[in-house]
């Protein structure tokens, strides 16, 4: 069932689409993390078809130097993409990344995530040229695109860009416009200002300053430990503003938008974080 997700390229959209929710209960305790196109792995072994890999952009207690996980080796390249006119980053869920032929745009190859972030190498009639693992190259349509964020970053731009996920249905280990779980959500929204929190949520508790209910902003992360509330955080969730947050649950629920109050697990609640934030 896993074979759409192992190939070269990745079929992630394909691959979700066909697991039922057993399926996707399957993953629980499996799965570390997700990698997008274009990030950086540092490879410490071999195991027939798979690489041992570890990711430094995604850190935290228990991996400090970066999640360490399995990967298809087929997936892996040694060659970043060439240098380019500047960056883009992908602001939509997730886009067709189109083949070039000789400057021009060619047919659909595969889908591509929000946060991927790649090399500009030219321009074409409504896309961009980026440049791809490998020395390759492929087109991205305009409308698919934002500019890299350079020294902007607000609470009330976190909230805006996790509105986008509304419906999108929750994925263990997810960091991916394809399906998140609560902390990978926080990840990369972040990360999508290049500002890189730790990967988990018991970490990202800590990664900011401490802020009362009464306080609460748009952008500030809401955190629920075990039960009663004991424990280091095992949930994190987003408050938007109006007494209501942005939650992906759990496996068979999608990101939805709710009082913050309504949870189950709000009297697991510990505490609210506020990331640092620059204009």
């Amino acid at each position: 069932m896993d074979a759409p997700a192992l190939g070269d390229p990745a079929r992630i959209g394909d691959w979700l689409n066909s697991l039922s929710v057993a399926g996707r209960l399957g993953l629980n305790g499996r799965v570390n993390t997700q990698v997008l196109l274009g990030q950086e792995v540092l490879i410490s072994g071999h195991r027939g078809e798979w690489s041992r890999v570890e990711v430094p952009e995604q850190r935290g207690s228990k991996y400090p130097n970066g999640i360490i996980g399995w990967v298809p080796s087929d997936q892996l390249s040694s060659a970043p993409p060439a240098k380019g006119d500047g960056e883009a980053i992908i602001g939509v869920p997730s886009t067709w990344l189109y083949t070039v032929i000789r400057g021009r745009v060619g047919p659909r190859r595969y889908t591509v995530s929000y946060d991927t972030e790649l090399p500009v190498e030219g321009t074409a009639p409504g896309y961009l040229l980026l440049g791809l693992p490998g020395r390759q190259e492929g087109a991205v349509a305009d409308s698919a695109l934002d500019p890299v964020p350079v020294g902007t970053l607000s609470g009330a731009a976190i909230a805006s860009q996790a509105k986008q996920f509304l419906e999108l249905p929750y994925l263990w280990a997810g960091t991916s416009g394809f399906g998140y779980d609560c902390s990978g959500l926080v990840y990369a929204l972040y990360a999508r200002f290049g500002l890189y929190l730790p990967r988990d949520a018991a970490d990202q508790q800590h990664a900011g300053t401490p802020v009362p209910l009464d306080e609460l902003a748009p952008g500030d992360l809401l955190f629920f430990a075990g039960s009663g509330g004991r424990g280091p955080a095992e949930h994190v969730a987003i408050y938007v503003g109006g007494g209501r947050m942005i939650d992906a649950p759990y496996t068979g629920k999608r990101v939805e938008l709710v009082p913050m109050t309504s949870l189950p697990v709000w009297p697991d609640f510990v505490g609210a974080t506020r990331i640092a934030t620059r204009a």
